[in-house]
């Protein structure tokens, strides 16, 4: 039995969500960057899809002319494009993850193969019964066959949510991915839908998942730096006040400047493509270095801090030493050293009776110019 009320109030509201969300940006903007696009792409297939499930559920049981062609086009287009929705959303998390694009090569076919067969079957649906099959009364009655298809999409989104969960933060990047927010609705809507047809929850339940990615990615765009992917300048003087407001009795806050040495050399050297790409290792470096509740950022530049809320200035010495350690691992390791990464590093705990958030960048920037003038002392040195 459908309830067309309920339909219509979901999938109205799946509509409106989407749509807000494709008019909120230029589309310039949306054509820029892939994951961007990727994001827009999901939107808008969204979009469409609920349309055509709506459609499905108007004509389901109705008798005219075209009324059964519509029914079966509309819920094939929706098995199909509920598996390509899902092959979206894998690259999309493979991509802000670790900034792989799938493609053809073999591994790439293998790990969306299961999604291909599930679309490729959905279309056969035109012209065969495979997960579904309409009646003569034009009525719409799924097939066993049509639990593959909800196997195949819960498995890749279960897939990705580990995948993700585990490694945000190996990646060596601050994500704004909330996957767990993006999946739960997903998950509960399209389990109550399986086990009642007649209800439409999936893609309203899509639409609250793609809005919270709207928000995170407004505030990736607005705290982190695009190149480096760590925290930018300003969010860290925004962190820095809001620790000293909410820290316990005995903590204090200490930081380190980091700053690559000769970097202007590299980028004069080696292009700025090169330079860049040394910003991101360095980047990664940090990130691998230091602990989850670490803070990472990217000053300005070539220059780094990382902050770490702690009982003892001693807590700063391991983390001087493993950041010291990445360098050197990754100067041992550079399939091209045509130059080796160098930096100095400026170390300080804050004060929080008389130290103001600039005072404390600027205690911590000093002392790593004078290293950083030890280093240059050094190199002059015949």
């Amino acid at each position: 039995m459908v309830n067309l009320p309920a339909v219509l109030i979901a999938n109205g509201l799946c509509v409106a969500l989407m749509l807000v969300v494709i008019f909120s940006n230029s589309h310039n903007m949306r054509s820029v960057f892939f994951d961007d696009r990727l994001f827009y792409y999901m939107c808008h297939l969204s979009l469409l899809l609920s349309i055509l499930e709506t459609v499905g559920f108007l004509v389901d049981g109705k008798i005219y002319p075209g009324s059964n062609l519509m029914n079966v086009v509309a819920n094939s287009i929706v098995f199909a494009g509920t598996g390509l929705f899902v092959m979206i959303w894998f690259q999309y998390v493979e991509y802000k993850l670790f900034g792989r694009c799938l493609g053809l090569r073999l591994p790439d076919v293998l790990y969306v193969l299961p999604l291909l067969v599930v679309i490729v079957m959905s279309l056969m649906n035109l012209f065969a019964p495979v997960f579904f099959y309409v009646d003569e009364y034009n009525v719409y009655h799924r097939l066993p066959l049509a639990t593959l298809s909800y196997v195949v999409t819960y498995g890749y989104l279960l897939f990705t949510m580990v995948v993700a969960v585990r490694n945000a933060r190996k990646a060596g990047r601050y994500m704004f991915l909330p996957v767990i927010v993006f999946m739960l609705p997903i998950f509960a809507g399209s389990l109550v839908q399986l086990l009642y047809y007649g209800v439409a929850l999936i893609w309203v339940s899509v639409a609250f998942g793609l809005t919270s990615l709207y928000i995170s990615i407004q505030n990736e765009s607005s705290l982190l730096d695009s190149l480096t992917k760590l925290y930018n300048r300003e969010f860290l003087t925004r962190y820095i006040s809001s620790v000293e407001q909410r820290k316990l009795p005995g903590q204090m806050l200490g930081g380190i400047m980091i700053d690559i040495n000769s970097f202007k050399e590299i980028n004069d050297s080696y292009g700025h493509r090169e330079g860049d790409k040394a910003l991101q290792e360095m980047a990664g470096i940090l990130m691998k270095a230091s602990r989850s509740d670490d803070f990472v950022a990217r000053y300005g530049g070539d220059e780094f801090v990382v902050l770490r809320t702690m009982e003892s200035p001693r807590e700063l010495e391991p983390l001087i030493e493993n950041i010291e350690r990445g360098v050197a691992r990754h100067n041992h390791a550079a399939e091209n050293p045509r130059y080796e990464l160098t930096i100095s590093m400026g170390c300080g705990v804050m004060d929080p009776n008389h130290d103001t958030t600039e005072d404390f960048i600027r205690l911590i920037d000093r002392r790593m110019y004078e290293q950083k003038e030890l280093f240059h002392q050094r190199k002059l040195v015949p």
